[in-house]
């Protein structure tokens, strides 16, 4: 795996590339960006959702269930210290499918558990909690 990150302005805006793929990155303008992208620690939030969601989808998917809508909310506390880590992360996932809660409850425990290496990276210092609602 390569990233290329590359500043694209005089404060903090950044291009990042991988690929073909790119996404913007910025600090706020409240402390000197321009705010164009994403901050770094959002980038890991959307990686947990982004990560469960191919997992979880992957499964059901495989079970041959339908899936009607998926969506998830992430929501962070952070520490005040620096650095400002995750203290708590909760993704509320909203899946509309036929498969049963016992098939959702195992597909979240795999992620979790199995698949998800975002999970298992911010689990290593945050309290990460996953629930489902049905949508």
């Amino acid at each position: 795996m390569k990233i290329n990150l590359e500043r694209i302005d005089s404060g903090y805006g950044m291009l990042a590339k991988a690929g073909s793929h790119q996404v913007y990155l910025d600090n706020s303008e409240e402390f000197g960006g321009k705010d164009i992208g994403f901050r770094p620690m959002q980038l890991m939030l959307i990686s947990l959702a982004g990560c469960s969601a191919i997992d979880i989808i992957y499964i059901l998917e495989k079970g041959r269930y339908t899936i009607r809508n998926y969506s998830s909310e992430v929501r962070a506390a952070r520490r005040e210290e620096m650095p400002k880590i995750f203290e708590k992360i909760e993704l509320i996932i909203t899946v509309d499918t036929d498969a049963s809660d016992e098939v959702l409850a195992r597909a979240l425990q795999l992620t979790k558990t199995k698949y998800c290496s975002a999970f298992a990276v911010l689990e290593a210092s945050a309290a990460v909690n996953l629930s489902v609602v049905r949508g």
